[in-house]
């Protein structure tokens, strides 16, 4: 008897939680970041910055700062050709120009979408009952819970080598061409997902498109912010993009702690979105 009615009480528990998530769809395809603490932005100095060589200051990402977020939802991939499309057609809403017809170009459905603005990202994330992550929160998710390194993976940009040999192990999961992410490609991003995860399930944080997030750009804005749950300045001139794109190479600027920032209504094929949702 005992047994019958421990079972019919994890039915039930089972039944509650599937229709939980039935009743929440927006979270379907995102991973779920946890409340706590992390260390946001640069924990050292390049040595164009000691020798003062940049054009422009590059210490946007310092100082380096614990954050404190509430626990929220983020999406575990790009958002893609495919979706964007429904989206569109649903809304009315003017699709990339480079988009022939208004077609997806052939066999890039699971593409991340680009030639978007900020306005059609936000526009995307709010009808799908999202929006775009903070610069902390996309900061927090991309490093997958690795503290103080430079890629969500550790401290190197491309995967060891294989001893006696310079080729990394062919079989190293998530490995694509030698490396853990779409970078220094002269031919534009992939399908979402070729290669590995981060420690939170998060796919290309690092390379494939540029990420647009909520935030304006400011310069000292680190020095400033709030240590819980910064939103990021009131206005600015540009608006935050993060993660690095295809074409990079530099691994200054694929690192997960770099700051960059564009027009928010310039649209450009190395500028995609994903999105994200309050608890």
């Amino acid at each position: 008897m005992k047994k019958y009615r421990l079972l019919l009480i994890t039915l039930a528990v089972f039944l509650s939680i599937s229709q939980t998530h039935a009743q929440n769809p927006a979270t379907d395809g995102m991973a779920q970041i946890p409340a706590g603490e992390f260390w946001m932005g640069r924990t050292f100095n390049w040595l164009l910055d000691e020798l003062n060589m940049h054009l422009r200051p590059r210490l946007d990402d310092q100082p380096v700062h614990l954050v404190y977020l509430d626990s929220y939802w983020i999406d575990t991939h790009e958002v893609t050709n495919e979706k964007y499309l429904r989206f569109a057609d649903e809304t009315r809403r003017k699709k990339p120009f480079h988009w022939i017809g208004g077609k997806i170009p052939a066999g890039k459905e699971k593409f991340p979408v680009y030639n978007v603005t900020w306005d059609d990202a936000t526009a995307y994330c709010k009808n799908v009952g999202k929006r775009l992550p903070t610069e902390a929160e996309w900061e927090r998710a991309a490093r997958g819970g690795v503290e103080k390194t430079m890629y969500p993976w550790g401290a190197e940009l491309r995967a060891a080598a294989r001893r006696g040999g310079s080729a990394p192990e062919p079989d190293t999961p998530g490995l694509v061409d030698g490396k853990k992410a779409r970078f220094g490609y002269p031919n534009g991003p992939t399908a979402v997902g070729t290669y590995g995860p981060n420690g939170f399930g998060l796919y290309d944080v690092t390379g494939n498109v540029w990420e647009w997030v909520n935030d304006w750009y400011q310069q000292d804005y680190y020095s400033l912010s709030p240590e819980k749950n910064p939103p990021g300045p009131t206005s600015g001139r540009y608006r935050v993009i993060r993660g690095g794109g295809w074409s990079d190479s530099d691994e200054r600027i694929l690192a997960v702690h770099y700051r960059n920032f564009t027009n928010q209504d310039l649209p450009s094929d190395t500028v995609g979105f994903r999105c994200a949702r309050s608890q």
